[in-house]
């Protein structure tokens, strides 16, 4: 069974695309998520190593086993983290994350950030790194949750073309709204859960830069999944330039507005 189903690729357009987003979600994504009492955490799908430079700066305390399926990923993860490999901070394992190859109770915290929307069986990597946890040890999650995608001004061809996207998502297996049962799927898989939020974001024209700018992301999102969207037919390709064009209608507009939300979990192995 794959691993995940990762519907964006993974060519050096799509690292710099995962490094980029990882800088812009950063306050969405790091403003609360707290690893005090980790010494040792176990990052799930860390490919190109976006994220954990950036939370390993606050935490510097922590020691991160980045684990993920992809040499591809890997091979940039290393280049991206060199610094923090060098020091003996990070380190980086292939594996699945469906089999860890990890004694019970290696770590204090295990981490997943936008990955499980892309693995075929949620709760199977959810129980894995419940068996990897001490007694107390912490699953910290954060996930998508596609249906909320707001845009004005409205272009139906955007919300065609991203339902598209999340379609074919589903249909390989994934999950483009997974944020809505992480709850459940956390305790399925023997974890009590602590607190679930959802954390949205909402830009219009009270801060025009930041607006355009996650319009922007969103945008790139789209792109970079359209090789896979033309290659299995999932939108009509006499229509994809329309999208883009659609896009820059949008930004054009003074009164834009984005918004989006998604969730986060915080869940404990009893």
């Amino acid at each position: 069974m794959a691993d995940r189903v990762y519907i964006h690729g993974e060519s050096d357009e799509e690292s710099a695309r995962l490094i980029e987003q990882a800088e812009i979600l950063a306050p969405w994504v790091l403003d609360d998520l707290d690893l005090s009492g980790v010494a040792r955490l176990v990052e799930i799908g860390v490919g190109v190593g976006a994220e954990t430079r950036l939370y390993w700066r606050r935490w510097p305390e922590v020691r991160v086993t980045g684990v993920d399926l992809s040499w591809h990923q890997l091979e940039r993860a290393r280049v991206v983290l060199r610094e923090e490999m060098a020091a003996g901070a990070v380190s980086l394992t292939r594996a699945s994350a469906a089999q860890l190859p990890f004694a019970d109770g290696t770590f204090d915290a295990a981490l997943s950030i936008w990955v499980l929307e892309h693995v075929p069986d949620p709760p199977a990597v959810m129980r894995e790194c419940a068996r990897c946890l001490v007694p107390g040890g912490r699953f910290l999650a954060q996930e998508v949750y596609n249906t909320s995608f707001y845009l004005e001004p409205r272009r139906p061809i955007i919300g065609r073309y991203f339902q598209a996207l999340s379609e074919l998502q589903r249909e390989g297996g994934g999950h483009p709204d997974i944020a809505a049962r992480l709850p459940s799927w956390a305790e399925r898989a023997g974890l009590r859960v602590d607190r679930f939020q959802w954390k949205g974001v909402h830009v219009d024209a009270r801060d025009r830069a930041e607006c355009v700018r996650l319009i922007r992301y969103f945008e790139g999102i789209c792109r970079s999944a359209e090789p896979q969207i033309r290659a299995a037919g999932a939108f009509p390709v006499g229509e994809i330039e329309s999208v883009w064009a659609a896009f820059d209608e949008v930004v054009a507009d003074p009164d834009a507005l984005l918004s989006y939300v998604s969730g986060k979990l915080v869940a404990r192995k009893p």
